[in-house]
């Protein structure tokens, strides 16, 4: 058997077309991003509908800043954000401190509760605590209402303050995340000589490590309010029927009202103020970042920390960990477990158990549209994430590799899908496709979902890749340029192999976003292109509740042994890293 060598004397084509393909990849995912963030400026300056001729004009703004509305919008906005901050980042920062600073057991058991919480839907979650406290229907309520004979339901989840405090609960899991690596990076030896001194734990934690990790709280808490502004879930299945709107809500109304039309130009300068508004607080969340290294303390490789003794505290904070996951996750399951097996929601008792039935679940398994629904999603979650890799793949080789002198602005765009709300690219596209619809029919179709997904998640594949090839070495790869062989070839023979545990992480959390995504999926969704998420939303809204249920129940069992599966896997990669 031969092998051919491609040496550098060879000739070589007047085009290297392997970098021309790369180039062309990425600089065609830049244009697809900075085109759909046009499309939002274009939109808050036309009036009628898409295709209606109409002048550049400011009446969209106009009317925005006339309207007492969008001034109830924006303090509901800013009311509900306050309150998942405060109530995401303290319980974020209590757990990280509790895991990465004492010496509570079984801390690898408190991390996969905490990080098996970020991949469940959220909108199933509301949908549950709706379930569990909502002053009509809700099973606590009902039971305190029978036990105590009350008139009024006493606990009211269908508020700003409920919705507020169902997203923090929700959000906790990425606040820890965020504070936990500065508390993991940051160096004791400050906090172990107050120790020495006589220094209360309590004012330690106070005056050392508090101003310690400000650039990571600070962070926490600008990236938690740019996410509760342009969190949709929530807000969606809680706040919508009870007449609360955010500027999410807000703006799906617009789009989908009751009556009328469809005001996508003022649905567009909503969107416009989201988006500067988004951008804004980039700035000092990244000026956090960039004094993070003021607060470095000079340490040797070897260096131990003792972790602070909680003695019999640490039942304490099992015991909070435990509420929190309790309140977070089982009972809002559970609720719905429950909902999905009755005719109608009802309190637990005995006539409620002899009514128990699995009715519903026989009757989805025979549901056509559902299965549709079902292979929409399963399409997703296959395409999505390998169009990712293959594109971020081609844009953090760029950036990481290449010499070109534009590829920290490629950098640049590729992040800005990130601070931007996503549901603001799939009004975007929705848009583009009404208007290019005589020419090419793509409004409804699966197609724009799968291109919207994927535009939106270049920002968090290009960031695990760009991590990935800085940590290879430019020797091998030099290597084989001087023997002539192809950059597509590197990239296949060399990178790609040293690179395979990002490319198989992001091709996963990729799919399994997909699988569990509802904000963009419900703007663009129609009756050919319905995934999981929306089917179940179509059914909520409809006033199917139990149907709503069982499909949730059915879509949290198949989505289980899934996260599971990434769990070991993320596991493995930490535990290779950490003994390498």
């Amino acid at each position: 058997m031969s092998t051919h060598v491609l040496t550098a004397e060879q000739p070589r084509s007047l085009f290297n077309w392997s970098k021309l393909s790369l180039v062309g990849i990425a600089g065609f995912a830049a244009l697809s991003i900075l085109v759909l963030l046009a499309m939002i400026i274009w939109m808050s300056l036309h009036t009628g509908v898409p295709g209606q001729v109409s002048a550049y004009t400011l009446k969209n703004y106009v009317a925005l800043l006339a309207d007492p509305y969008t001034y109830r919008v924006m303090t509901t906005t800013l009311i509900f954000a306050a309150i998942t901050i405060a109530v995401s980042v303290p319980l974020g920062f209590i757990f990280a401190w509790l895991i990465e600073r004492t010496n509570m057991p079984y801390k690898a058991v408190a991390m996969s509760v905490l990080s098996i919480g970020i991949l469940f839907p959220t909108f199933l979650k509301a949908m549950g605590w709706v379930f569990l406290l909502h002053p009509r229907i809700g099973v606590i309520n009902i039971f305190l209402m029978q036990l105590f004979g009350l008139t009024k339901a006493p606990l009211n989840i269908a508020t700003v303050p409920g919705i507020g405090f169902v997203q923090g609960m929700t959000l906790t899991p990425l606040a820890y995340v965020m504070i936990s690596a500065a508390l993991r990076s940051m160096n004791p030896a400050l906090v172990e000589a107050a120790s020495v001194h006589g220094v209360s734990k309590w004012r330690t934690l106070v005056r050392i490590e508090l101003p310690l990790i400000w650039p990571a709280l600070f962070s926490a808490v600008i990236w938690m309010l740019t996410v509760a502004i342009a969190a949709f879930d929530v807000p969606g299945v809680i706040g919508m029927a009870n007449n609360i709107f955010t500027f999410s809500t807000a703006i799906y109304f617009m789009i989908n009202p009751n009556e009328g039309l469809p005001r996508y130009g003022l649905s567009g300068a909503y969107g416009s103020i989201m988006v500067g508004l988004s951008l804004i607080l980039m700035i000092p969340y990244f000026r956090a970042l960039k004094q993070s290294h003021r607060y470095q303390i000079i340490s040797g490789k070897a260096y131990q920390s003792r972790p602070v003794e909680l003695g019999h505290w640490w039942l304490v904070a099992w015991g909070l960990l435990g509420a929190y996951f309790l309140l977070a996750f089982v009972l809002p399951m559970i609720a719905i477990f429950w909902v999905s097996l009755l005719p109608y929601v009802q309190a637990p008792s005995w006539h409620a158990l002899s009514v128990i039935s699995f009715e519903r679940y026989t009757q989805i398994a025979v549901d056509d549209a559902l299965l549709g629904a079902a292979l929409n999603t399963v399409l997703l979650m296959v395409v999505v994430p390998t169009a990712i890799v293959i594109i971020c793949s081609a844009i953090s080789w760029i950036v990481t590799r290449s010499r070109m002198r534009w590829r920290v602005v490629l950098d640049a765009i590729a992040f800005l899908p990130h601070p931007v709300p996503h549901l603001l690219f799939a009004l975007a596209i929705a848009y583009l496709a009404l208007l290019i619809s005589n020419v090419v029919p793509l409004y409804g179709t699966i197609f724009v979902l799968m291109v919207v997904y994927v535009v939106c998640w270049i920002s968090f594949g290009t960031r695990v890749l760009n991590n990935s090839m800085i940590q290879v070495h430019r020797e091998l790869e030099e290597a084989a340029q001087v023997g002539g062989v192809s950059t597509f070839r590197i990239l296949a023979k060399v990178i790609v192999p040293l690179i395979k545990p990002g490319l198989v992480y992001t091709w996963i959390w990729t799919s399994l976003s997909a699988y569990r995504e509802l904000t963009m999926a419900v703007f663009l969704a129609s009756p050919k292109s319905q995934v999981l998420s929306t089917y179940i939303w179509g059914q909520w809204h409809g006033g199917g509740l139990g149907d709503a249920a069982a499909i949730a129940i059915v879509m949290i069992a198949v989505m289980s042994p899934l996260v599971t599966g990434f769990w070991i896997y993320a596991r493995k990669l930490q535990h290779v890293a950490s003994s390498a």
